[in-house]
């Protein structure tokens, strides 16, 4: 039965999985599989290697094949769930009978939630960090209620957790967390042996042995080596993360709020009521020589407690599906006893209580047949047209991850117009990325790394020893940092001077409408990274002084809505005098963006070249879809900006 329903997860994950790049670090981690190199600290070392061997399948796409990799991860860990709950239905004086027949399925269909589904159809590392954290809970569970005098039990629970570790650290550290109070007591009681400790220690241990894998690829200069850490410094550098800045909550207040955004999230997309339904049947079945009700609280405490205390927190950022995924997994179980328990006491009553379940999947969103994760491809698309579409010999300047990261997979994996020099802005500080870019590029005039000014200094030290080669940039913004004019194009933005009179919607934006019309909300993310790209070329047109063309991009990234239609946007200049202006900045924090901050944006701009009756049309549309804090004051229309 357990097989059955994990095969059914699976089937349902592979059909509606993603099969193409998507956003935040999968084109990263699909380039280090098939390179076998070395991906952003801490390295996911189990994902590399296990992902190298799947993208070496004849005949299969690399990324079908490591799509289908978290697929199989996500759905497997019906097993583990399953065998964690069972544990616990042990009839007895404390503990009522269940008919455990009903787990599996029950868990399954809970497997179907989009916050499980999630992490489970891209590629991303949490899926496999979730398997076998579980994993090595269920073996612990089993150990402890058996009161298992064997090494064997809490030897596995050790090497799970280490190789949870090696897919991410923070996933395994908080199933670690819950289960060590239980260890300690079962040892202090003579529960189990006192070398139990010492053999999940070894166990964690064997598991982290595939971090040597960082050692034996530290040294390859033929393919990404994040960091190539080959000495002690960079070591030091690479493990303590120096590439990345993070910002915590600099207040209790903060980190309040933000739990309470989780908090209504969950009550939002029915997770409440799953995680409600969990304890339930943990309350039913978590007896005191098991690990109990602590074990159901502890992981959501602290999965939860670690995404609130990010300074740079927004509710629908997709990691924290991945981070939360152990405990909706561990709450799924508690249904299962839940669904188990009723079914015991009378069959009729399972029959609705799986309905209830069914229901729940049903009503999140995205539901199951609205999801459309398997047709999108906009994230692949994008990066193509922007690399295809770079003048011969370019210096392309990229800052965010929705840029970087897939057009890095494209040139480096994909051989795609290797011609084209990549910078990624914001790996200029470090040295590693210099010295791998003149790898790939030795035909580059050098530059010396070191000298006053910054990465910014850096970056034009660098346009000007290479000055006759084109420029490509993605937003106006780091151009006026780095000095650079720049003008509209059809995908990234050119840098020089002289504009002309007039620019037209560019290709990107068009390209975002209809992918926003494809997909709609079905493949969450990508509605969020279409209204950021077109809000970002929205706001580079208007700096550069084309209204009409700014507006028409940022009403790109707005999905059709009944009563929202064609605008005329005659009333509103094809050119105003350039202006360096404000980026637009609102509350509360988003992941990417939202369709209602287009169409504020696109009010200020109506408002700001005279267009009032425009602008009153888009503030109201912008109040229907948000509302909408703007966290900036919008220029007044003036000779000095018109």
């Amino acid at each position: 039965m357990t097989g059955a329903a994990a095969g059914a997860l699976f089937a349902f994950y592979v059909w509606t999985m993603c099969r193409s790049l998507s956003m935040y670090d999968s084109p990263e981690l699909a380039l280090v599989a098939e390179q076998l190199g070395l991906g952003h600290p801490f390295g996911q070392p189990l994902h590399t290697l296990i992902g190298g061997l799947l993208a070496r399948i004849p005949g299969i796409d690399p990324l079908v094949a490591l799509n289908a990799f978290s697929a199989l991860a996500g759905a497997l860990t019906v097993i583990p769930a399953t065998s964690f709950a069972e544990t616990l239905v042990r009839p007895g004086p404390n503990c009522p009978a269940g008919d455990v027949r009903f787990v599996a399925p029950t868990i399954a269909i809970a497997g179907m939630h989009p916050a499980l589904w999630e992490p489970a159809t891209r590629i991303e590392v949490y899926a496999l960090a979730a398997f076998f954290a579980l994993w090595g809970a269920a073996r612990f569970a089993s150990a402890v209620l058996d009161e298992d005098p064997r090494s064997r039990p809490y030897l596995a629970t050790g090497l799970s957790l280490g190789l949870a570790a090696s897919a991410n650290v923070v996933c395994a550290f908080g199933v670690a967390v819950a289960i060590t109070p239980r260890l300690l007591t079962a040892i202090a009681r003579r529960e189990i042996p006192r070398r139990a400790l010492g053999l999940v220690i070894a166990g964690g241990l064997i598991g982290l042995t595939t971090y040597l894998y960082v050692f034996a690829v530290a040294g390859r200069e033929d393919v990404v080596v994040w960091g190539a850490p080959t000495n002690a410094a960079s070591l030091k550098h690479y493990f303590t993360a120096a590439d990345f800045s993070s910002k915590a909550v600099a207040s209790w207040s903060e980190w309040w709020g933000h739990v309470r955004e989780l908090s209504e999230w969950s009550l939002h997309n029915g997770l409440i009521a799953m995680l409600l339904a969990g304890f339930a049947g943990y309350a039913i079945y978590a007896r005191k020589p098991g690990l109990g009700r602590f074990f159901f609280i502890a992981p959501l405490i602290f999965f939860v407690s670690f995404i609130a205390r990010n300074g740079t927190f927004a509710v629908d950022v997709l990691d924290y599906a991945g981070y939360l995924a152990i405990p909706t997994w561990i709450a799924a179980s508690g249904v299962g006893l839940f669904v188990a328990y009723l079914a015991e006491r009378k069959r009729s009553l399972a029959v609705p209580a799986l309905a209830a379940i069914v229901l729940l999947v049903m009503v999140a969103p995205p539901a199951p047949y609205e999801r459309t994760r398997n047709r999108d491809t906009f994230t692949w698309d994008i990066a193509h047209e922007a690399l295809q579409a770079a003048p011969p010999d370019a210096i392309v300047i990229i800052q965010a991850d929705h840029w970087i990261g897939p057009l890095w997979y494209l040139q480096e994996q994909r051989g795609l117009r290797p011609d084209v020099t990549l910078l990624a802005y914001g790996l200029a500080s470090s040295g590693w990325f210099w010295r791998h870019l003149y790898r790939r590029h030795p035909d580059l005039d050098p530059l010396p790394l070191q000298g006053p000014g910054g990465r910014d200094a850096r970056v034009r030290r660098f346009l000007a020893s290479n000055s006759t080669r084109p420029v490509q940039i993605e937003r106006a913004g780091l151009a006026n940092r780095l000095g650079l004019p720049t003008c509209p194009s059809e995908w990234l933005l050119d840098v020089r001077a002289g504009c002309g009179d007039a620019a037209q919607e560019p290709a990107l934006t068009r390209y975002a409408s209809a992918a926003l019309a494809e997909l709609e909300d079905g493949s969450p993310g990508p509605s969020g990274l279409i209204a950021r790209v077109t809000l970002d070329r929205g706001h580079d047109l208007y700096s550069q002084g084309f209204p009409r063309a700014a507006i028409a991009s940022l009403l790109s990234g707005v999905p059709h809505v009944e009563g929202l239609g064609q605008v005329d946007l005659s009333s509103v200049p094809l050119r105003i005098r350039p202006s360096v202006r404000p980026a637009p900045a609102y509350e509360p924090r988003v992941a990417l963006g939202d369709a209602a901050r287009n169409l504020h944006y696109a009010s200020t701009i109506a408002t700001a070249t005279g267009a009032i009756p425009l602008a009153a049309y888009f503030a109201s549309w912008s109040e229907v879809m948000g509302p909408v804090q703007p966290k900036f004051t919008a220029l007044p229309a003036s000779p000095a900006n018109l």
